[in-house]
C-alpha cells in the first residue's frame, strides 16, 4: 500500500497543470502521502464526505472534478440534460461548486448554480422547480471545518438510490482525476449557465402566513451555516420574535465558537445560551451549516434542557399525529430512531415505517407512502440525527421547516403555561420512558476503514452473550437476516430492557452506537453503564 501510494502521489506531482495544487503536493509530509493516497473515495449513506487536504482519500480540487466527470458521462449515457448546484459557507465550498460546474458545462449539460451560498432544502427545492435530472450540494452538514463534502440528489429531490450511486462509481473508479481537472481548471464558464439568487429563498419559504404577534421568546442560530435568511424569514411571517447570537449570525467556514457545529451536541449551544439566559427566551434552536438538521433546548423550571434528537420526534408525532385525522396517516422513521415512536404510532392508529438509516431510504419510502395514501396521510418523517420532515411533497430532511414548526408547537404550548418538557413528559407518562444515547468510536489512520469493519466482523463472528449482567436474547444482523430491507453492515441485540445497534458510518471511519434503554423514569445512569461496557469490551 505504501508503495502504491507513493506511485500515485507521484503521478499527481508530475502531472498536474496548477502550479499552486503542486507546490501543495510538494508540502506533503511521507505519512500525509501514505494516508491521503491509501484509497479513493467512496458515495456512502449521504454522498461523498473528508477532509479538504490533496490525494485520491480526500475531498480537493481533483477528486471533485472527477466526481463531476463521473456524473457528466452518465447523465451522457442516459440522455439526461440539467443539474442544479448549491454550496454551504464552509471553506472551498463556491470553489468545488464553481469547478463543478465547469466540468458539466464543458460537457453540454445545463447547470444552474447559486450565486451565493444556500441550504441544502434549497438545492432539492430548487432541483424540483426547475426538473433539474439531478441536484449536487457541496457540503459536509455538520463535521468540523476541515471537512468537504457533496450530496447528489435525483429529480424528486431524493438522494440518489444504490443502482446510480454505483454505476457512477464505476466510471468515477475508470477516471483520472488528473486529465479532467488539467482540462477545465482555467475554463470559463459558458453563457448557457443559469445563476440563482436570493429569490428562489424568497420562493421555497412561501408559506401560509399567520402575522398575530406571538409570545413565545426565541433565540436562533444559524452556527454561521447558510440557514440565516430562510429561517428568520419565515419566523417574521409568522409574528415570532428572536434573537441571534452576533458571533454566528454571519456565514463563515471556520466555525470559531463551535468547532464541531453539530445541534445534536449541547456544545453547539454555549454562544445561544449566554444570549438565551440574557433575554429570557423560551426556546433555543440550531441550524447545522447547511441547515437541514436542528438542534433544539427548552426553559424549563429555570434550567435550558436539551432535547435529544428522539425526543424532538416524539414532539413532532404525537402533536402532528394527534391533529391528523386522515385514516392512512403514517410516520417514517430508521431502524436506528427510538422504539418508543413505535407505542405513538400504535396508539394513534397510525402506520410507523421502519427503513434503512439515511434520507436516501426514508425519503424513498415517504415519496412511495404519499403516492399510495395521498399527501394528507403525512404526519411525520425522521432520523434520530436531528432531521425531520414536517412538510409533506418533500423528500429531505429540513432545518428550516422543521424549525417553524417547532416554535408554532412551543408557543401553542406556552398558551396552556407548558414548555416543550411538559409536553415530553405528558409523552412518557403515556408511553413509559426512554433514555437514548448516540455515540461513536471513531478510527484513524491509513486503512480506518478496514479497521472499522473488522471490528464489526469480529462481531458477527463472536457474539456477545451479555450485557451488563442481562442475557442477549435477540440479535438481528442486517448484513445478513431477512429483515424486509436491503442488506446493511449493522447489527442489532436486545436484552431484556435494553436495545442497541452498532452501525459503521457511511461517510467517516467511525462505529456509530445507538442504545435505547425503557424504564419507568430517567435510568440514564443504568444507559451510561451500558454503554461504556460496549465501548470497552465490545469494540476495543
Amino acid at each position: 500500500m505504501k508503495k502504491m501510494s507513493n506511485e500515485v502521489y507521484l503521478y499527481w506531482l508530475n502531472n498536474i497543470l496548477d502550479k499552486k495544487i503542486k507546490k501543495q503536493l510538494q508540502r506533503l509530509t511521507k505519512k500525509q502521502i501514505e494516508t491521503n493516497f491509501s484509497c479513493s473515495l467512496s458515495f456512502g449513506t449521504a454522498g461523498m464526505r473528508g477532509t479538504m487536504e490533496q490525494g485520491t482519500n480526500n475531498i480537493n480540487e481533483l477528486t471533485v472534478t472527477k466526481l463531476a466527470q463521473s456524473l457528466s458521462l452518465y447523465m451522457q449515457q442516459n440522455s439526461q440534460k440539467s443539474v442544479v448546484i448549491c454550496f454551504d459557507t464552509r471553506k472551498n465550498s463556491k470553489k468545488f461548486a464553481q469547478l463543478f460546474a465547469k466540468v458539466l458545462d464543458k460537457n453540454k449539460i445545463k447547470v444552474y448554480i447559486f450565486k451565493n451560498f444556500a441550504p441544502t432544502p434549497l438545492c432539492v427545492f430548487a432541483t424540483t422547480k426547475y426538473k433539474a435530472d439531478y441536484g449536487v450540494m457541496i457540503t459536509a452538514s455538520h463535521n468540523n471545518k476541515i471537512y468537504n463534502g457533496i450530496k447528489i440528489y435525483g429529480d424528486l429531490g431524493i438522494q440518489i438510490n444504490k443502482e446510480i450511486q454505483e454505476e457512477i462509481s464505476k466510471i468515477f473508479d475508470e477516471t483520472k482525476e488528473i486529465d479532467v481537472y488539467n482540462n477545465v481548471y482555467k475554463y470559463k464558464l459558458s453563457k448557457n449557465v443559469c445563476f440563482l439568487t436570493n429569490k428562489v429563498i424568497d420562493e421555497f419559504t412561501k408559506n401560509p402566513k399567520d402575522k398575530i404577534k406571538k409570545n413565545l421568546k426565541i433565540v436562533y442560530t444559524p452556527l454561521n451555516g447558510t440557514g440565516k435568511r430562510a429561517v428568520t424569514k419565515l419566523l417574521k411571517q409568522n409574528g415570532f420574535m428572536f434573537k441571534i447570537p452576533t458571533k454566528q449570525k454571519n456565514a463563515s467556514g471556520e466555525f470559531k465558537t463551535c468547532p464541531y457545529p453539530n445541534p445534536e451536541f449541547v456544545e453547539a449551544f454555549k454562544e445561544s445560551l449566554i444570549l438565551a439566559k440574557k433575554n429570557d427566551a423560551d426556546i433555543i434552536v440550531a441550524t447545522d451549516p447547511d441547515a437541514d438538521r436542528i438542534g433544539v433546548m427548552v426553559k424549563h423550571n429555570g434550567e435550558y434542557i436539551k432535547l435529544t434528537g428522539n425526543e424532538v420526534g416524539y414532539i413532532f408525532a404525537e402533536y402532528m399525529l394527534t391533529k391528523n385525522t386522515n385514516e392512512n396517516k403514517f410516520v417514517v422513521t430508521s431502524v436506528v430512531s427510538s422504539p418508543l415512536i413505535e407505542d405513538i404510532c400504535k396508539n394513534h392508529g397510525a402506520k410507523l415505517y421502519k427503513t434503512l438509516t439515511g434520507f436516501m431510504s426514508l425519503g424513498t419510502k415517504d415519496y412511495e407512502l404519499q403516492k399510495k395514501y395521498g399527501k394528507d396521510a403525512f404526519c411525520l418523517c425522521y432520523e434520530e440525527s436531528c432531521g425531520y420532515v414536517v412538510k409533506n411533497s418533500y423528500y429531505d430532511k429540513d432545518g428550516i421547516f422543521a424549525s417553524l414548526e417547532i416554535c408554532n408547537i412551543a408557543n401553542t404550548l406556552k398558551k396552556e403555561s407548558k414548555t416543550l418538557i411538559d409536553y415530553l413528559n405528558e409523552i412518557y407518562a403515556k408511553y413509559g420512558y426512554m433514555t437514548t444515547i448516540g455515540d461513536s468510536v471513531k478510527f484513524d489512520g491509513a486503512n480506518s476503514l478496514q479497521k472499522m469493519n473488522a471490528v464489526v466482523n469480529n462481531l458477527r463472528q463472536n457474539k456477545p452473550q451479555s450485557i451488563q449482567n442481562r442475557k442477549i436474547t435477540k440479535i438481528i444482523d442486517y448484513n445478513v437476516d431477512d429483515t424486509g430491507l436491503d442488506k446493511q453492515n449493522f447489527i442489532e441485540y436486545h436484552a431484556k430492557d435494553i436495545i442497541f445497534i452498532i452501525r459503521p458510518s457511511g461517510t467517516e471511519p467511525k462505529l456509530k452506537i445507538y442504545l435505547f434503554v425503557k424504564g419507568e423514569e430517567n435510568i440514564n445512569e443504568t444507559a451510561q453503564k451500558v454503554l461504556s461496557e460496549i465501548k470497552t469490551k465490545l469494540l476495543k
